[in-house]
């Protein structure tokens, strides 16, 4: 029986799917950060905490097609945790599902990381 954190090369340690967007959480925690600071900038330091948990998951993986680094988690698990900072800001939700969408909108996914 596999633990959830033993994982094949090219699947995400939180959910088991094949990476198939290969951009890691630092690339897109910057992306973010840019898009968030122009909107609620007092969220930044909440979005680097959120970074700073999937900085644990350093196993062998996939490499990001944007900076080369090593990258354990899928874009759509780091997005679902980003996601909930917004859960008191509906419209600011709404936006960010739509400008970073990795298969947020109807997804039936659950993750329990302590934040």
């Amino acid at each position: 029986m596999r633990s959830k954190f033993d994982t094949t090369k090219g699947e995400c340690l939180l959910c088991s799917d094949a990476i198939t967007n290969p951009i890691c959480h630092n690339c897109l925690e910057s992306e973010i950060e840019d898009w968030l600071s122009d909107r609620l900038p007092r969220l930044v330091p909440k979005l680097k905490k959120t970074g700073e948990m999937f900085k644990s998951y350093t196993h062998p993986g996939t490499n990001c097609i944007l900076c080369g680094n090593n990258m354990n988690v899928c874009t759509h698990c780091y997005c679902y945790e980003v996601n909930k900072l917004f859960e008191n800001y509906p419209r600011l939700a709404e936006e960010f599902i739509e400008f970073f969408n990795f298969e947020l909108r109807g997804s039936t996914k659950t993750l329990d990381l302590e934040i």
